[in-house]
């Protein structure tokens, strides 16, 4: 029988309080990033401490924040977030926070910033976050931790072709939007898509097209027309092609042709 050893090890992360106004003394031989993951609620405890290394009476500090920053120092959406003491009797100078899966689950794997500050007696204190007394401290996102569902890809672009021979070459265009990948690296494959076509005023035909090519060529989409719909009046509403069977094809556009109104974009 296989046996897996796992142990618990709380995300809790040692902050240093400049209380006295001047620079603390000890220093922090080793600080590990916070890890945050997608799919899950994450809290992540600190460990409050002044510059003799004791824990802080929590009740002493208002207004403890937790700023997160990307790589440009844009803050997320919902940053600041509430650090809320603990019950400072029992786990004195221990405090949590909690980010919210729904503020990353549209961001992709990558190293964040973060700072934490309060104040005391009407002063703003900061509490440092890595091991020589820097306001910032890292974080990372990594990947999902729960099971997800990929979020719809929007296409805007479409190329126009024109058909047609001699005096009737500018007559009627086709119009493409960029190929769309069906294939991914996935451990149950995907077996149907949908494809929804956003239009104003649309007056003409919508195909959806499917090639096997695995390279996008001048000829991969030759006579890969698998479904149609045709307008004779404006239309507004979403033309949706549902459930479309994924199969061998490695791709799929929508092609249109109209007289009137336009596509703004392809939702898959």
């Amino acid at each position: 029988m296989q046996k897996i050893s796992t142990y618990l090890y709380p995300n809790r992360f040692e902050l240093l309080a400049d209380l006295a106004g001047f620079p603390v003394e000890y220093t922090n031989v080793y600080q590990r990033n916070i890890k945050i993951y997608n799919g899950i609620d994450n809290t992540i405890e600190f460990d409050i401490k002044n510059a003799d290394q004791k824990r802080i009476d929590l009740s002493t500090l208002a207004g403890i924040e937790m700023h997160i920053m990307d790589v440009s120092g844009q803050a997320l959406p919902n940053s600041p977030y509430t650090v809320t003491p603990l019950s400072q009797t029992t786990h004195k100078g221990l405090a949590a926070v909690t980010i919210p899966f729904e503020d990353l689950v549209d961001l992709t794997d990558q190293f964040l910033s973060f700072s934490v500050n309060g104040s005391k007696d009407g002063r703003d204190v900061m509490l440092y976050g890595d091991t020589r007394f820097g306001a910032v401290g890292k974080m990372e996102l990594v990947g999902s931790a729960m099971p997800t569902f990929r979020d719809p890809v929007e296409y805007t672009t479409f190329h126009g072709e024109l058909t047609g021979n001699g005096s009737t070459q500018n007559a009627i265009h086709n119009y493409h939007s960029s190929a769309i990948p069906t294939k991914f690296y996935e451990a149950v494959p995907t077996a149907t898509i949908d494809v929804t076509v956003k239009v104003t005023d649309f007056i003409g035909t919508v195909h959806l097209e499917a090639t096997t090519q695995t390279t996008i060529a001048t000829e991969a989409f030759k006579n890969s027309i698998k479904a149609t719909q045709v307008f004779d009046s404006a239309r507004n509403a979403d033309i949706v092609f549902a459930d479309f069977p994924i199969g061998q094809y490695a791709y799929v556009r929508i092609t249109f042709t109209k007289s009137a109104g336009s596509v703004d974009k392809v939702i898959v």
